[in-house]
């Protein structure tokens, strides 16, 4: 379907309209978008620390009572948290973008979109962009970084274990130590 100006439509204040309307739609989106990165830095910030306290809770029995340093707990923690990005990030880019939309409803600044006459697919391109690029970005991630991770967390754990024996005993199950197997 071909669309035809009349006379009207084609005189060069029309054309300047459509500019500035394009300016402020971009303006709007740039401004919005920055905002959208603190919120989304924030929002990753709180929910990695929720998720770092959930694993302190689930490995306290492994490093409480241990006579081990802050130092090495911090260890512990900066080795494990990796693995949480990929549960922290897909949470993150929903709230976000939950909250932002939020915002622009409140705002009415979809009902000036869609007068307009920007779609919610056109709203809705940075978001898809910004969402492709951090799932490549979460590919590199996991594909690189989270293993040597995990690799250092279980010869950190290793190391422990031999120069602190006690945290190589679990209570309650047999604990083979060298020759020695312990109940």
């Amino acid at each position: 379907m071909r669309l035809y100006l009349t006379d009207a439509q084609a005189s060069p204040d029309h054309f300047k309209d459509m500019i500035k309307h394009e300016l402020f739609f971009g303006i709007a989106v740039v401004a919005s978008v920055g905002s959208g990165f603190d919120m989304f830095f924030t929002v990753f910030i709180i929910l990695m620390f929720i998720f770092v306290l959930q694993t302190i809770w689930l490995y306290i029995g492994e490093l409480a009572g241990k006579d081990l340093d802050t130092e090495i707990i911090l260890k512990f923690l900066l080795y494990f948290s990796p693995k949480l990005v990929p549960l922290v990030l897909p949470l993150t880019i929903l709230l976000t973008s939950i909250m932002t939309f939020g915002n622009f409803a409140e705002n009415y600044e979809f009902a000036a979109m869609k007068s307009s006459g920007i779609s919610l697919q056109r709203a809705m391109r940075s978001l898809t962009v910004f969402i492709l690029l951090v799932s490549v970005t979460a590919f590199f991630f996991a594909n690189n970084v989270i293993p040597a991770a995990e690799y250092k967390s279980i010869n950190l754990r290793k190391n422990i274990a031999k120069l602190k024996p006690a945290m190589a005993i679990t209570e309650g199950v047999f604990n083979d130590l060298g020759t020695i197997n312990i109940k």
